[in-house]
């Protein structure tokens, strides 16, 4: 197989099956640029390289390159750049030169030890399979950890399972808010849990307009906000050390519409170039929705802080004092401000 980064997945596992005959001595070789940082060839370095023989040639290294040419290469790109690892090095590129997420991130982050403050909110992400094999994913995030509760993945199951165990996750934890893919068969569990259940769901349609509120890049549709806003956190984000997520969340290409606006792969485009639906990703992406802040210790049993130190009060005493050095300045905000406290 030449060019092997280029070979559709699917011709791979059409060739995969002729390694069960055992009276035919077989030769597997494949040869190509390292182009891609997903996909079967790159997985002979990654999870499936103790299957393979390997080597990475550089082509400065190579008696019949041209040096004159690379030399003019190197002027051109940085020795890290996307071209010249891939082009000149023989090295994989953390990243495509579409790839949305690179896999250096994604790495990092299943590493990374898991951090999150008492009061910090647990928010669930539901992507609800629609058929096939499609997976229905419940994701848990608390703070930068998404980790600590493990998903909960099941697949060819009815919408009433999943309510059931949406409900069963929440008599046994405190959810401030569920984030449910409302589009297809997702709405009427929105629906369900919100009304009959009085759970704190939204229903978030990954097609409608995205918020745009507070990020520089503009997205097209709220599922590649989502996207954006999850890729950010991944600078601080803790994940589980699972293949299958990692190879979900470095899956997805990006584009720009004629708006410039950046819009996500669709699942039916990963499915043509041989991916699996990132089912597990999207559920984790539902968790940053939209910013969810910090719940407030009170006596219902989440929590309760003790202290003599009272903001408000010492707010009032410095207040007071200033009043008593200027107060013609000062008097008419302190009353103000005195008004709207009570």
């Amino acid at each position: 197989m030449d060019e092997a980064s280029v070979i559709p997945p699917i011709i791979w596992q059409t060739i995969e099956p002729v390694m069960t005959d055992v009276d035919t001595e077989i030769i597997w070789a494949v040869f190509g640029n390292p182009l891609h940082p997903t996909g079967p060839f790159r997985e002979c370095f990654g999870k499936f390289s103790h299957r393979w023989k390997r080597w990475h040639i550089d082509a400065r290294t190579v008696g019949i390159s041209d040096k004159q040419q690379i030399k003019e290469w190197a002027e051109d790109h940085e020795e890290d750049s996307y071209f010249f690892m891939t082009r000149v090095r023989g090295e994989f590129p953390s990243a495509g030169a579409l790839q949305f997420i690179d896999t250096d991130s994604v790495e990092q982050a299943m590493v990374r030890e898991p951090q999150s403050l008492p009061n910090d909110p647990l928010v669930i992400g539901v992507d609800v399979a629609r058929f096939g094999d499609d997976a229905s994913v419940i994701y848990a995030r608390r703070g930068m950890d998404a980790r600590s509760i493990a998903p909960i993945i099941i697949r060819k199951t009815g919408t009433d399972r999943l309510e059931d165990l949406l409900l069963q996750f929440c008599t046994e934890h405190t959810v401030d808010v569920i984030f449910i893919d409302g589009s297809g068969a997702g709405g009427a569990v929105a629906d369900h849990l919100a009304n009959r259940h009085n759970l704190p769901v939204e229903d978030i349609q990954f097609g409608s307009k995205a918020l745009n509120a507070t990020n520089q890049v503009r997205y097209a549709q709220r599922r590649s906000e989502m996207w954006g806003n999850m890729k950010d956190a991944l600078k601080y984000l803790a994940i589980p050390n699972n293949s299958e997520l990692r190879d979900q969340l470095i899956g997805p290409e990006y584009d720009y519409n004629l708006r410039g606006e950046l819009q996500l792969e669709k699942k039916s485009d990963m499915k043509r170039r041989g991916l699996a639906s990132p089912d597990i990703a999207d559920a984790l992406a539902l968790t940053f929705a939209r910013p969810v802040f910090p719940r407030q210790y009170d006596d219902m049993g989440r929590g309760k802080v003790e202290s003599d130190y009272d903001p408000i009060q010492r707010f009032e005493d410095e207040l007071k004092g200033r009043i008593q050095t200027s107060p013609r300045y000062y008097a008419p905000g302190y009353a103000r401000l005195l008004n709207d406290y009570e």
